[in-house]
């Protein structure tokens, strides 16, 4: 049997005759399977061209943003410093802080707010490290070093919320303490564990100190507080004013001639309560002046300024 033929015929567009060419079926497949491969073999070239090309357009981004982000990195570490200085002043103030709350000073290991263990973050951890290893280990080190400062900078701020705390609980009981003569005048008679009763003639204890000061003459609260009795009071003190200064103290004034707060009132120190008198058991007008710390009686002397009440 006659193998099969292709016949290929080229027709001009001139008058020139028309020019044909026989085939056979093997040179057919053969060119098809030419022109077929060639095609296959300039896609795959062309596919690997443009893969080439958009990895290597690739490569110069991650190389120009790696750039930017180191020039971010060395930003961020200045900016950093400057931060760590300021730490460093705000660590020096709340050491004086503490001091003066009288708090201990935080400890240098505890200042050092280190970490480490197991599961601790490395460079070779961060996501820029494979791709540029100087870059990450800048960047792992400025995040250790911000991580560091974050962790010390919320160490401060307990710190120095613990001694403005104490300084405030301080200065309040400073406030208390009944430091000012509530009266101006001489002492007429001291604290004492047995004095003889210049009215009753009998030895008791003489609980506070007393002032002679003349009639109406100004009381003043000794400390800031609250009243918690103002009125006539029995065993002899006439009309009273006690305040409650907080912290365990309490006041307590006698023989007014005029009382001139109420109970429940707040008071500042300095500020006029009564005034002097001789109401009561007194043999002239005084003021008897009481303190009294966590419920026992002590010399009102011993938190008086001594220039306060003239010799």
């Amino acid at each position: 049997m006659a193998r099969s033929k292709w016949t290929l015929m080229l027709v001009p567009h001139d008058n020139e005759r028309v020019r044909s060419v026989q085939l056979s079926s093997s040179a057919v497949r053969v060119v098809l399977s030419s022109v077929l491969f060639l095609a296959v073999l300039s896609g795959t070239f062309s596919v690997g061209f443009f893969i080439k090309q958009n990895q290597y357009m690739r490569a110069q981004r991650l190389q120009h943003e790696n750039v930017l982000l180191a020039a971010e990195v060395t930003q961020m570490r200045g900016r950093m410093t400057h931060l760590s200085a300021s730490l460093d002043s705000l660590a020096s103030k709340d050491e004086k802080y503490r001091v003066i709350a009288g708090l201990t000073p935080l400890d240098a290991d505890v200042q050092r707010v280190g970490i480490g263990g197991p599961g601790t973050a490395t460079p070779q951890s961060n996501p820029v490290y494979p791709l540029d290893q100087a870059t990450g280990e800048k960047l792992f080190a400025a995040n250790y070093d911000l991580a560091t400062l974050t962790r010390r900078a919320k160490l401060l701020r307990t710190s120095m919320d613990e001694a403005i705390h104490a300084l405030k609980k301080n200065t309040q009981r400073l406030e208390a303490i009944p430091s000012i003569a509530p009266a101006d005048g001489p002492l007429s008679s001291l604290f004492s564990r047995a004095r003889r009763n210049p009215v009753l003639h009998i030895t008791r204890p003489h609980k506070g100190i007393d002032i002679a000061a003349p009639i109406g003459e100004p009381i003043l609260a000794p400390a800031k507080g609250v009243v918690t009795f103002a009125g006539m009071r029995s065993g002899g003190y006439g009309r009273m004013v006690e305040i409650d200064h907080g912290f365990g103290y309490v006041t307590r004034f006698a023989h007014c001639s005029r009382i001139l707060v109420h109970k429940g009132q707040t008071v500042e120190r300095g500020e006029v309560i009564a005034e002097v008198g001789e109401s009561g058991l007194a043999t002239g007008p005084h003021l008897h002046y009481e303190v009294e710390v966590n419920g026992k009686q002590v010399d009102p002397l011993n938190f008086i300024i001594a220039d306060v009440i003239p010799d």
